[in-house]
């Protein structure tokens, strides 16, 4: 099984209720479009109630990929809960369930 997709939040840039914009940081397997992430427990488990699915990635100014991995950094663009739960320093990591891997 593959190693699950993780981000590590440097800042939350906007917070909408039905998403928002963060700059992240891969930590870990390859991050991309359309998987669904969640909010990683301080065991390491998946805490599942924030859902957000990333849409975009922007790794430099109005130029889009697919995907991105370690240890390169992102403007992540995401739909479904609020990003305004997030925070500095926060890691969210891919659900087993949650889009392309």
């Amino acid at each position: 099984m593959d190693e699950p997709s993780k981000l590590q939040i440097y800042a939350v840039e906007a917070a909408a209720e039905s998403g928002g914009t963060c700059i992240a940081r891969c930590v870990g397997g390859v991050v991309r479009v359309g998987q669904v992430f969640t909010h990683e427990g301080p065991s390491g488990a998946s805490v599942t109630d924030l859902r957000l699915t990333l849409d975009r990635i922007e790794r430099y100014v109005g130029q889009y990929v697919d995907f991105f991995d370690p240890p390169h950094a992102a403007r992540v663009h995401f739909s479904g809960a609020s990003t305004s739960a997030l925070a500095r320093g926060d890691v969210i990591i891919s659900a087993p369930d949650g889009g392309p891997n």
